[in-house]
Formats: C-alpha cells, structure tokens, sequence
C-alpha cells in the first residue's frame, strides 16, 4: 500500500460530530465571520469616502435612480430564470446520458492491522482509540507520531497511551 502523504494526516469527518458540536461550530464561524467584517469597516468607509462613495444617496433617492432599478429587476429575473432553465437542462442531459453507468469508485477499506502499522502502534490500541469518544494525537516535526491521548466523556481525564 503507498504511503499518504504527511499533509494528509489531517481527519475531517463532520459526520461524526455530535449535532450540538455541528452547531456550535456554525455558530461560532458566523460569529467571527461577522467580527472580521466589523474590523474591516473602518478601512471600507475610509477607502468609500476616497471613492465618493456617498454619491449613492443622490443616485438611488434625491435623483430617482431606484425607479430605475425597480425596471430592471424584470430583466434581471428573465436572466437569473434562463441561467437556471440552462443548467437544469445540462443536469438532466447529464442524467440521462449517464444513467446506469457508475463511474465512481470505492476505495478500499483500510483495516485496524494496516492503521497499527503506518501509525507503527499495536492494532490493541488502535482498536481503543475507536471506542474513544476523543483523540489527540501529537506529532513530531517531520511528521511521526509521538503521542496519543484520548477519553470517553469531555470532563473525563485523558489517558496517555504513549
């Protein structure tokens, strides 16, 4: 079997995230996409003010400019529809072309013996690292393993196994 690479040591798997940690995360994520706008602000009004920016007031209110717009949203959703007619046209295209034909492949799973000896432990504790609930794993700066922790509950002590 090749060997992944280093930069592929990572585990993303949202799927065995609890609801709540799913939604923690979405909530925290908005939050600082929001705190990074707010940050931004200052810099945005400073670089609008240098633009003349403020001549937004006197197009769309003071000269009647949203009229204008009002007209074109027509336009604009006959635009937006024929896109969108396209692009369901070219999926059921596609569809049909491809129908009973699966070009996908599965990738083979990896078994706790192979996991044992890239990560050079015993399959026992890869085994227990399963039933954990939480893992950490630390590295080495050429990318070894040098230790590992993990524990059932999230105010459970962590147990080295390294």
């Amino acid at each position: 079997m090749k060997e992944p690479s280093r930069q592929s040591l990572i585990i993303e798997s949202p799927s065995l995230q609890s609801l709540r940690q799913r939604y923690a995360y979405a909530v925290l994520t908005l939050f600082f996409w929001v705190f990074w706008f707010y940050l931004w602000i200052p810099v945005i009004s400073l670089v609008a003010w240098l633009l003349g920016i403020e001549s937004f007031y006197d197009q769309m209110i003071v000269q009647a400019g949203l009229e204008a717009l009002q007209e074109l949203l027509g336009l604009y959703t006959t635009v937006i529809m024929a896109l969108g007619l396209a692009l369901t046209g070219w999926a059921l295209y596609n569809q049909i072309r491809f129908r009973g034909r699966e070009r996908r492949v599965n990738h083979p799973t990896i078994g706790n013996e192979e996991t044992a000896r890239f990560f050079a432990i015993e399959p026992a504790m890869v085994e227990r690292l399963q039933a954990a609930k939480f893992v950490e794993m630390t590295h080495s700066e050429d990318g070894r393993l040098q230790a590992i922790r993990s524990w059932r509950d999230a105010g459970q002590e962590a147990v080295g196994l390294r």
